[in-house]
């Protein structure tokens, strides 16, 4: 890996997020790649911060997210995390307003985002690099919405899909769960670059620069349009999340 590589991976490793700043980008590294990446809530609300805070960074002009490892970009987020004093209804609802705010912030961030995959993007993962401004990926990845599999419905996943790709791309991956090869997702649209492992940091730097020397007010006011009828509807699949969570308690 070249120099911005080794910046990058030069953190602390313990940290289940990594945060670095590089050439004028924020790289935010998800680490937890013996979980698979599945994100914590601490680990979302991190990023989430991480994001807004880049925001007032006039040092920065595009924000990059990535994770550890070499075979999943992230799973999605922690179902099995359980803490203290929570029980189960309290931490659905907690994990599903924390992976709301993130979302939120991917969505609203007047910087560009980046999304690379190291590896495949599973469930919230791959709503990410759906949601960012553009994806990188390595040719071994995969993107899945496979909560179907598991009894849940996706109405974010559908909202997300729908919009991004259409009706017709919600009902092939919400309704079979399957994994849907890189090359496939690129065919389509959805991944904007393919790289080798090899050269994954490079070609994501590169396009990070692209995007992160656009006029940024202009960049922002497009990005807020273009996203203005995904998040309106995104506030409805959320409500009927939360009408889920109630039914369940």
């Amino acid at each position: 890996m070249d120099n911005k590589a080794n910046q990058v991976n030069s953190a602390t490793t313990e940290l289940p997020l990594l945060s670095a700043h590089v050439a004028g980008q924020l790289w935010l590294t998800l680490n937890r790649p013996q979980k698979a990446n599945a994100m914590t809530v601490e680990m979302m609300q991190k990023s989430t911060a991480a994001i807004l805070d880049a925001q007032t960074n006039d040092a920065l002009k595009s924000i990059v997210l990535t994770a550890a490892g070499e075979k999943i970009f992230c799973a999605g987020v922690d179902i099995h995390e359980k803490p203290e004093g929570l029980d189960a209804t309290q931490q659905r609802s907690r994990r599903s307003h924390a992976l709301a705010a993130l979302q939120d912030a991917i969505l609203d961030s007047a910087k560009p985002l980046v999304v690379v995959l190291n590896g495949a993007a599973i469930g919230a993962g791959a709503m990410m690099a759906l949601m960012a401004d553009a994806c990188v990926s390595v040719h071994t990845a995969s993107i899945s919405l496979p909560e179907i599999d598991i009894g849940i419905a996706s109405f974010s996943g559908i909202d997300i899909l729908t919009h991004v790709g259409g009706r017709a791309l919600a009902l092939d991956l919400i309704q079979s769960g399957r994994k849907m090869p890189i090359q496939e997702a690129s065919n389509k649209g959805l991944v904007h670059a393919l790289a080798s492992r090899e050269d994954l940091v490079r070609v994501a730097s590169s396009m990070a620069d692209l995007l992160g020397n656009k006029d940024p007010k202009a960049f922002a006011q497009n990005k807020r349009w273009i996203n203005a009828s995904l998040k309106a509807s995104l506030d409805k699949a959320r409500q009927e999340h939360a009408r889920h969570r109630t039914l369940k308690a």
